[in-house]
């Protein structure tokens, strides 16, 4: 049985807004994730997740001083964070709303070329990003490691 976040607000914080590690069968709708850092929602290491019709906006960079370091990361990060490519299947983040965040909206999974069926990443909006240096894309699409 999957086990479902929906119609929930998660805002402000100086950490991530949602993190799924190592987790199954989970559905998430008709959320909304506002004013986190560095990172909205992340997936590492998860199998069978929906991420669908949810709105992430105004994810910022943290800066921590006493190591001079800036996370730059997005607002919505599908396996990329921790290099977990190779663990993460059957995710799927369709129809979402991603608004402000510094570095990019969407980091995820790209699909085959001219595969028009692919249900994996789909109907996304990312808008008003508000880049650094290297930064302020709509999305990074890496390629999808179960298809290589």
């Amino acid at each position: 049985m999957d086990s479902k976040v929906t119609n929930c607000s998660f805002h402000h914080g100086l950490g991530w807004g949602i993190s799924v590690r190592s987790s199954s069968n989970i559905h998430f709708e008709q959320n909304v994730v506002y004013g986190f850092r560095p990172v909205g929602v992340s997936f590492a290491s998860a199998n069978n997740i929906t991420f669908n019709n949810n709105i992430v906006g105004h994810i910022w960079e943290r800066i921590l001083e006493t190591f001079k370091f800036i996370d730059k990361r997005g607002a919505v990060i599908v396996c990329s964070y921790f290099n977990e490519k190779d663990n993460c299947k059957d995710i799927f983040v369709n129809d979402n709303l991603v608004a402000g965040a510094q570095y990019a909206g969407f980091i995820a999974p790209g699909h085959t070329c001219g595969d028009t069926t692919s249900k994996i990443f789909r109907n996304n909006t990312a808008r008003s990003m508000h880049g650094s240096i290297g930064g302020g894309m709509g999305a990074v699409v890496y390629p999808d490691p179960s298809t290589a």
